[in-house]
């Protein structure tokens, strides 16, 4: 006999379900908004999500208002965000599984394309944490280098943060992210991806 689920485990599935049920009765549109803001996180502001939706931002209030009737999402402090995890959850697998890492890429691409760049280590941890999601589908060895910078950026910035487990985590998505004759092509962000990785982990 295999390990049994735990109770609460079953509870929170069927919550998640059932929430799955309810949204995808919602209006496409209001879905795929929906969708879009689970995979920015719990929250978002209405420019990110005209960003990745490539639609006006009357659009996407328009595409929400439905959702924030229902109290499904609220507004707060001028952004969009989940009421609960179960809603961003169950907004997260409206999306096929097959198509999740394809869309965290085209998300992350385009905040690297539309932040400047030396604004860019203000949002580096949304940046990185979309492209990080759909590095598999990443094959550009220019674009693996970049990322793996993008995470060495991150990996500094959650270390100068005592965020070690964090850093620990950014900095070792970066190192994996280089070729096998990385210490030729690229030995610098080679270095210094493994130097602050050895001090996080100390």
């Amino acid at each position: 006999m295999g390990p049994r689920a735990h109770p609460r485990e079953g509870y929170t599935d069927n919550v998640v379900d059932l929430m799955v049920g309810k949204l995808s009765r919602l209006p496409a549109p209001t879905q795929e908004a929906l969708q879009q803001l689970a995979c920015l996180g719990n929250s978002a502001d209405p420019t990110s999500l005209a960003l990745v939706s490539g639609t006006p931002e009357e659009r996407v209030h328009a595409d929400l208002l439905e959702a924030v009737r229902l109290e499904l999402i609220e507004r707060h402090d001028g952004a969009y965000r989940f009421v609960h995890d179960r809603v961003q959850e169950a907004a997260y697998a409206l999306i096929p599984e097959p198509s999740r890492a394809g869309e965290h890429l085209r998300i992350g691409r385009l905040l690297v394309a539309h932040t400047p760049k030396d604004e860019r280590e203000e949002v580096i941890f949304e940046i990185v944490n979309q492209l990080n999601r759909g590095v598999a589908l990443i094959s550009s060895p220019d674009e693996r280098e970049q990322l793996a910078e993008l995470n060495l950026i991150a990996g500094k910035r959650a270390k100068d943060a005592t965020a070690y487990a964090s850093a620990l985590t950014h900095l070792t998505a970066g190192r994996a992210l280089l070729p096998e004759d990385c210490w030729g092509r690229c030995a610098a962000l080679t270095f210094e991806l493994e130097v602050h990785r050895a001090s996080a982990s100390s």
